[in-house]
């Protein structure tokens, strides 16, 4: 037994890439989350455009409570409504109309708008606690004593629902996160299985060329992957009652699109790593910290800025922000063409990384 255990602890640490990306792989997840979540002080500020039509001493004083506990951004209505339908930077946008500080000042109830995307429900919350604090301050500064002279009235800029389940917010997340890591990991671990086998180093000297061979594999990859996010999807709608959207044809592609950039992650895993033990570690420690950062998990707007900037750049970020048009804003083809884009165009830079670096250790072997 003791002759065992020291032959595979030999063989074990042989492979000490492989080792080294079992610690660091959970290390990384746990430095990112913890970043993330519980190292960004009180988190950044909520961005929070304000229209104010009243442009009078109430308006202006609400403006200064909310600052407390916002970035109050006063705009027109069109760059509010941008910013919050359009851009997704803001979760809503709140409108003082005309005549505020009149009929606040005479001991009047009046209505201020609330302009939202439900799909940011964290910070649609945040959002609706600011102004509810809001109310109660300019309350005790005015009347302490007197009846409420506010009443929100919300208007949904993205869809025809005022709020959303939080399952329905937790769905698409988790179903881009498994796609990318089955679909990277069956990628990654049979490019490496076929090398093993001789396979990849008969392409080599194949009449049709090893690049070309090696693509068609993993375009069939990416088409696995799609059906899998597809199956994921429906089963959140036949189950949970996801919504998908307005346009089928909206949903297949922006999943065809993710399983191609899923692909292209597994090939520059697969270049990565030097062995079939270092195709695991390898993955999770690329896919969760990914995900992570890239909304899959929370908003973004809960992470600290310079977290959001990285996010960016980040194509799970694009496969989320078009999923969630689809799910969450019930809107149609148009609204995935530069999510899909950008899935296209780094799904195919890293596919030819992954290959390039593939087909050096394979011909070095």
């Amino acid at each position: 037994m003791i002759a065992v255990f020291a032959n595979e602890l030999r063989l074990l640490l042989r492979d000490r890439a492989a080792v080294l990306w079992l610690v660091l792989g959970p290390v990384l997840v746990i430095s990112v989350i913890t970043v993330a979540r519980y190292q960004s002080g009180t988190g950044p500020q909520l961005l929070l455009p304000i229209v104010n039509e009243d442009q009078g001493p109430v308006a202006g004083a609400f403006v200064k409570l909310l600052a407390e506990r916002a970035t109050p951004v006063e705009m027109t209505r069109a760059e509010a409504e941008s910013l919050v339908r359009d851009q997704g930077r803001a979760p809503g946008a709140i409108v003082f109309p005309e005549g505020l500080s009149r009929s606040y000042l005479q001991g009047r109830t009046t209505d201020i708008l609330l302009l939202t995307d439900p799909a940011e429900s964290v910070g649609l919350n945040r959002l609706k606690v600011a102004l509810l604090l809001m109310s109660r301050d300019a309350a005790d500064l005015a009347d302490p004593i007197g009846n409420p002279r506010i009443e929100l009235v919300e208007q949904n800029l993205t869809g025809d629902q005022i709020s959303r389940k939080s399952h329905e917010q937790n769905v698409p997340g988790f179903t881009i996160m498994f796609t990318l890591l089955g679909v990277a990991f069956g990628t990654a671990s049979s490019m490496h299985r076929e090398t093993r086998s001789g396979t990849l180093a008969r392409l080599l000297i194949a009449p049709l060329g090893f690049g070309r061979i090696l693509y068609a594999k993993l375009l069939l990859r990416a088409l696995i992957g799609a059906a899998q996010m597809l199956v994921l999807l429906l089963w959140g709608h036949l189950v949970f009652g996801v919504s998908l959207g307005t346009s089928p044809l909206a949903v297949l592609l922006i999943s065809l699109v993710t399983g191609f950039a899923a692909v292209g992650l597994g090939a520059f895993v697969a270049g990565l790593g030097r062995s079939d033990a270092q195709v695991l570690p390898l993955t999770l420690a690329i896919v969760l910290p990914l995900s992570a950062i890239s909304g899959l998990w929370w908003p973004l707007h809960r992470q600290p800025g310079w977290m959001q900037d990285v996010a960016s750049a980040a194509f799970p970020t694009w496969a989320m922000q078009g999923v969630t048009n689809l799910v969450l804003r019930d809107r149609g083809l148009a609204s995935i063409g530069a999510p899909s884009a950008v899935l296209l165009a780094e799904g195919l830079a890293l596919m030819v990384l992954g290959v390039w670096m593939f087909r050096l250790r394979v011909a070095t072997r």
